[in-house]
């Protein structure tokens, strides 16, 4: 499986262009995905709330899904709070499209959804979110 820290400087300057969109917790995008690639520190005002905050679980990682490498723009301590209901291709497979719930801070229909469109990344052959955005889950999936 891929991870961010093995891809090359030149695939992670790539991916560091990309904007991304997205709508959580009325927060809205676009944004470039450098920020998501490079750990931060918390602001000193909110170092209070979390005290065992670690910039590096906040970075996004890549989560195999079926047998595809994706890189959504979600910290890697969400990875086992995850479960993928629902994805699928365009026709032609630049496209991904997936339905996930995601319980690290919530564990009802209501806010633990969230949708991702994701795209083909060539040469490199990995999806990456273009689009993430809550979702209310609904019995459809």
């Amino acid at each position: 499986m891929l991870t961010v820290e093995t891809i090359s400087l030149e695939t992670k300057n790539k991916i560091s262009s990309i904007r991304w969109d997205r709508i959580i917790e009325k927060h809205e995008g676009p944004f470039t995905w450098k920020n998501e690639l490079e750990p931060s520190e918390l602001p000193l005002d909110l170092k209070r709330f979390y005290p065992d905050f670690n910039p590096i679980d906040d970075v996004a990682q890549f989560m195999e899904i079926g047998s595809y490498d994706v890189l959504l723009p979600i910290g890697r301590t969400h990875h086992p709070n995850i479960t993928i209901l629902k994805y699928f291709f365009s026709q032609d497979l630049e496209k991904m499209v997936l339905y996930l719930k995601d319980t690290t801070h919530y564990d009802d229909s209501f806010d633990s959804g969230f949708v991702a469109i994701c795209d083909l990344i060539k040469p490199e052959n990995f999806y990456l979110a273009t689009l993430y955005h809550e979702w209310f889950i609904v019995d459809y999936v």
